[in-house]
C-alpha cells in the first residue's frame, strides 16, 4: 500500500528532473533563439499532458487533485 512518505519522495525526485529541465530549455533557448517556438511548444504539450492527466483522473475517481490547493499560498 503506497504512503505519504512514498509519494514525498517520488515527487522531490520529480521536482529535481523538473528543474533540470527547465534549465535545459533555458540554455537551448539562449543558445539558439531559432528553436524558442519549439521550446515552447514542448512545454506547452507537457503541461497539457500533467494537467490534463490530472482532470482525467480526477473525473474518474472523483478524486480532484487540484481542488484543495490554495493558488494563493503557491509562491511564484
Amino acid at each position: 500500500m503506497a504512503n505519504v512518505n512514498e509519494l514525498n519522495e517520488k515527487l522531490s525526485r520529480v521536482k529535481m528532473e523538473l528543474q533540470q529541465a527547465i534549465d535545459l530549455s533555458v540554455e537551448i533557448r539562449h543558445n539558439n533563439p531559432q528553436v524558442k517556438p519549439e521550446i515552447t511548444h514542448i512545454w506547452e504539450e507537457f503541461l497539457g499532458h500533467f494537467l490534463g492527466y490530472i482532470k482525467k483522473r480526477g473525473k474518474e475517481t472523483r478524486e480532484n487533485l487540484l481542488a484543495d490547493i490554495s493558488w494563493t499560498r503557491i509562491r511564484l
